[in-house]
């Protein structure tokens, strides 16, 4: 076999390969960047609700003398100073709108009462029990 042969034939397939990745990462690139970045974004916004809910619950819990306002601005100062630390970017009407939605979640499932009914229990003179201690097991 003729060595000049072989190296002609060695550089022809080495080009082929680094035309056809260079056409690949051309026409594939761009979609490619595109979908790791909304990736990147949706992980970004599930962080963010999951910081509101702990936000929303904590702040009524540990703020309950405060009003319905005072709490929602403790906890979007919770929420901004926990996605500050892990570098995340939200806009305030972003932000206040995720502990919006995060206090009407949190309410669904039962982990904080507004303040309406607070009162009403607390009118009524049903006694809520203050720690997990004292809530009764089912």
């Amino acid at each position: 076999m003729d060595p000049n042969l072989f190296l002609l034939g060695l550089f022809v397939i080495v080009f082929g390969v680094m035309v056809t990745v260079t056409f690949a990462i051309r026409s594939c690139g761009p979609a490619l960047v595109e979908f790791m970045k909304s990736a990147t974004i949706e992980q970004q916004r599930q962080t963010a609700t999951k910081l509101a809910q702990s936000a929303v619950v904590f702040a009524r819990a540990r703020f309950g003398a405060l009003s319905g306002k005072e709490q929602f601005e403790k906890a979007l100062l919770l929420v901004s100073n926990a996605l500050a630390e892990k570098g995340l970017q939200v806009s305030s009407d972003e932000l206040a709108s995720t502990v919006e939605f995060a206090y009407e979640e949190a309410k669904k499932a039962g982990l904080v009462v507004s303040l309406s009914e607070l009162k009403k229990i607390a009118d009524s003179g049903t006694e809520t029990p203050s720690s997990a201690e004292e809530a009764p097991v089912a």
